[in-house]
């Protein structure tokens, strides 16, 4: 009787499972007990290995090769400079990669130049590489970032290789401090001697990125660097009556941010609606003109004695004039210069929580600066305006230029103090002065002094300095409690800012993954916008806000 198919199948299925068993118990039995077929054995996989880890070393060399190829392109090429002209280029690098993605897997390598030009000339580079992440191949994604991560790294070393300059006879070294939980070494940033100092020697003199009065003291001090101002010899706002300056020098010095947060409460007087007296014809109109925004948060921060919202107002602001002063001298797209914001991200900073405190500040900053530089709603997130106010609790000097106490109302905000006797009138950030080290009045080598009165800072050396040896100077850092208050204290006693990554590209790397797993959450369809993000870190927050390369807002012309 003929078998059915079925049964034949059946059958050869059998055979070839028993062949199968048989053949792995032959195996294990000559592993076991042939020697010669170990040996055999533990070559085969030695070769397979070995030529594993060399194509694996193929793959990484052309990827390192290509990675530094494209960013020795980019750095080439000139990029539009106005907004609809950076648009037209972004689409058609866009449209150049996915063309060459559309021809397959060996036109991937070709993608990645256009892709990365586009995402240089893009204001969110951040949201951008989320885009990315859903819609380009695979390969093309993972050199994309990793791109990214080198030319972080590169930007970051060019940063130290330049700041503080050879001319200051100073360097930033790399100072362990602690270990962390896997047992690496944890550094900060500090001012190390390149050469001998003597006692007496002026280290450096340098001028705050921002200043601020305590808000009780505008109209007795220059609002702009600080100094008393001789009531036979000021010079007042022309537009409004809440600041003085000592010199029409520093009320052009003051112009580029002060013009984004002044009031303009003064009554305006115009030539078309005057009397034959000289005075407003209708007097509220007058008041038109006030921007109520800027004096609802000047008569907050006067009230509640706080200069820090009124310092991070003003840094934003002088951040929109540099911005457009960069664009106007051909430099804001070039990756070798640094802004102001490249110095502060890099400072230590006091992890400090949201409050209602902060919540209002955000808030009335907000109100008046939205109107005036497109987009600070969107950049001025919580985390955002914490970092800054914690970069000023730990950074900011207090400036000590008041011979006798003033009857000031006390502020809650900490200031660097030092040993100096004299009294703070305000308070200043400064690139240099913020990487002295805090020491004891026995172990430090410097005394910071404002010599001119003002908010200009010198380091003068007390004792001889050697090559190699950190600078040090005797001030106070702040410690939050468990409440959440800042308290001050002395060398030895303040707690540590939040601890560095010292792994960049790494860092870069992570971040990057932190943003696609956030991504993967998402439902695919769904419009995402995303916040400049901050990592916590010790001394250097390498996630920039839009990568530097691009402003996070753009200005809107004022009214002269």
């Amino acid at each position: 009787m003929p078998l059915q198919s079925k049964q034949v199948a059946l059958i050869a299925a059998g055979v070839a499972v028993t062949a199968g068993v048989g053949y792995l118990v032959y195996f294990d039995h000559k592993r076991r007990n042939d020697p010669n077929f170990r040996k055999q054995l533990k070559k085969e996989r030695k070769k397979i290995a070995k030529k594993e880890k060399v194509e694996k070393e193929q793959a990484d060399k052309g990827v390192k090769d290509l990675v530094e190829h494209v960013i020795r392109l980019a750095d080439q090429e000139t990029f539009p400079s106005s907004p609809e002209e950076k648009e037209k280029y972004f689409m058609a690098q866009v449209a150049k990669g996915e063309t060459f993605c559309t021809q397959g897997p060996s036109s991937y390598e070709d993608a990645v130049l256009p892709f990365y030009l586009a995402l240089k000339v893009y204001p969110a580079p951040l949201e951008l590489i989320m885009i990315y992440q859903k819609t380009v191949p695979e390969p093309v994604f993972q050199i994309l970032v990793t791109i990214m991560a080198k030319e972080q790294n590169n930007r970051v070393n060019t940063f130290y290789e330049q700041f503080p300059g050879s001319e200051t006879g100073l360097t930033l070294g790399e100072i362990p401090v602690d270990t962390n939980a896997e047992g690496k070494t944890i550094v900060r940033r500090g001012l190390v001697a390149e050469k001998d100092f003597d006692e007496g020697d002026v280290l450096f003199t340098e001028a705050p990125l921002v200043s601020a009065l305590f808000p009780s003291l505008e109209g007795v001090y220059c609002h702009h660097c600080l100094k008393l101002v001789d009531e036979n010899d000021k010079t007042g706002c022309e537009d409004c009556d809440f600041v003085v300056f000592c010199s029409k020098d520093c009320q052009e010095q003051s112009t580029g941010y002060h013009k984004y947060i002044c009031s303009k409460n003064k009554a305006t007087t115009k030539k078309d609606d005057t009397t034959t007296s000289g005075e407003p014809e209708d007097q509220d109109a007058a008041a038109d003109t006030t921007d109520s925004k800027v004096v609802a948060f000047k008569d907050y921060a006067r009230e509640h004695q706080r200069m820090y919202p009124l310092m991070i107002a003003e840094f934003l602001s002088a951040m929109v004039s540099e911005e457009k002063e960069r664009t106007k001298n051909g430099e804001a797209d070039n990756n070798k210069t640094f802004t102001s914001w490249d110095h502060v991200d890099r400072f230590r900073y006091l992890d400090i929580q949201a409050t209602e405190t902060t919540n209002t500040e955000i808030e009335l900053i907000k109100a008046f600066l939205d109107p005036k530089v497109q987009g600070v709603s969107d950049f001025l997130s919580d985390q955002i305006y914490l970092m800054l106010k914690g970069k000023l609790l730990y950074n900011a000097y207090a400036i000590e230029t008041a011979e006798s106490p003033l009857d000031v109302p006390i502020s809650e905000e900490h200031a660097r103090a030092t040993s100096s006797g004299k009294n703070s009138v305000g308070a200043g950030l400064y690139k240099l002065a913020t990487y002295l080290g805090q020491a004891g009045d026995n172990n430090a080598n410097t005394k910071v002094i404002f010599e001119n009165n003002n908010h200009q800072l010198t380091v003068i050396a007390t004792k001889t300095i050697a090559k190699g040896d950190e600078i040090k100077t005797t001030y106070t850092l702040p410690v939050l409690t468990a409440a959440g208050t800042v308290e001050t204290k002395t060398e030895g006693e303040q707690q540590k800012p939040s601890e560095e990554k010292q792994d960049v590209a790494a860092h870069q790397q992570e971040q990057v993954a932190e943003k696609q797993d956030t991504v993967q959450q998402q439902d695919q369809t769904e419009e995402t916008h995303h916040s400049i993000e901050h990592v916590e870190v010790e001394e250097e927050n390498h996630d920039i806000p839009q990568h530097h390369e691009q402003q996070p807002f753009e200005t809107q012309e004022l009214e002269e």
